[in-house]
């Protein structure tokens, strides 16, 4: 599943574009979930209690919170998983623009090949992307390759890291740690977080890893990560990965 956000003042062309975007994901055989929002303020307010959005179409000339105020909000910790597509009838922010770095910004009216190649540029950079997870370790702060790691399980105030070189351990809550990796991790269990390409088995209670580790998915849990592992899969076999 994609997850697209809308943003924009202006209800029609929300709904114009939520309805281009679901049609597009149809063409590119990609299942694809839209969510819209009319203000800054409830984008922002919704954000913690959403999945991590994959792409946001963000108007700039939003009343209060502005479409770069939202974007501040985004990139407050440094976090650029989300793509943002900035939309404007105007085209003098190229520098405001800059240190937010969006995928692209579009100026109104857009047309259905604008939106279909930065759709698909998003896609692309998703499927090959060379995302990094940082955590902070003492005095000192690390990055690993998302790709290069297998699962994540809290133990307590701990986090457990389990990687191809290794197993590393920082403190930490799983959930910020889930706020910050691409969309290939999946919640299983209130304490496991698993990166679905290293997933070698499973079952409708546990999951086994490529590394041997057998762990156990939650009741609540168990239909939602039995449905997005198979999807997951489908969609790494379409982009041929």
């Amino acid at each position: 599943m994609y997850h697209i956000g809308i943003c924009d003042d202006d209800k029609l062309f929300c709904a114009q574009l939520e309805e281009l975007v679901c049609s597009l994901g149809t063409e590119l055989g990609r299942k694809i979930e839209t969510e819209a929002w009319y203000t800054g303020e409830s984008v922002m307010e919704d954000l913690e209690k959403i999945p991590p959005l994959d792409l946001l179409f963000l108007d700039i000339e939003l009343y209060e919170n502005s479409g770069i105020d939202v974007g501040k909000y985004i990139r407050r910790e440094d976090d650029y998983r989300m793509h943002i597509v900035y939309v404007s009838s105007r085209q003098e922010y190229a520098m405001e623009l800059f240190r937010l770095q969006p995928l692209d910004f579009l100026i109104k009216p857009i047309s259905r090949e604008q939106v279909k190649e930065v759709l698909m540029r998003s896609l692309k950079q998703r499927a090959g992307g060379k995302a990094l997870f940082e955590y902070q370790k003492g005095g000192g702060f690390y990055q690993v390759p998302c790709e290069e790691i297998l699962y994540f399980m809290s133990n307590d105030k701990k986090i457990i890291m389990a990687a191809k070189d290794g197993m590393q351990e920082f403190y930490g809550k799983l959930r910020e740690v889930a706020g910050k990796l691409p969309p290939g991790f999946l919640a299983i269990h209130q304490s496991y977080l698993i990166n679905m390409d290293y997933v070698a088995e499973y079952t409708y209670e546990s999951v086994k890893m490529q590394d041997g580790s057998l762990l156990s998915i939650s009741k609540p849990y168990r239909k939602a990560v039995r449905s997005r592992i198979k999807e997951w899969a489908k969609e790494r076999m379409h982009v041929g990965i």
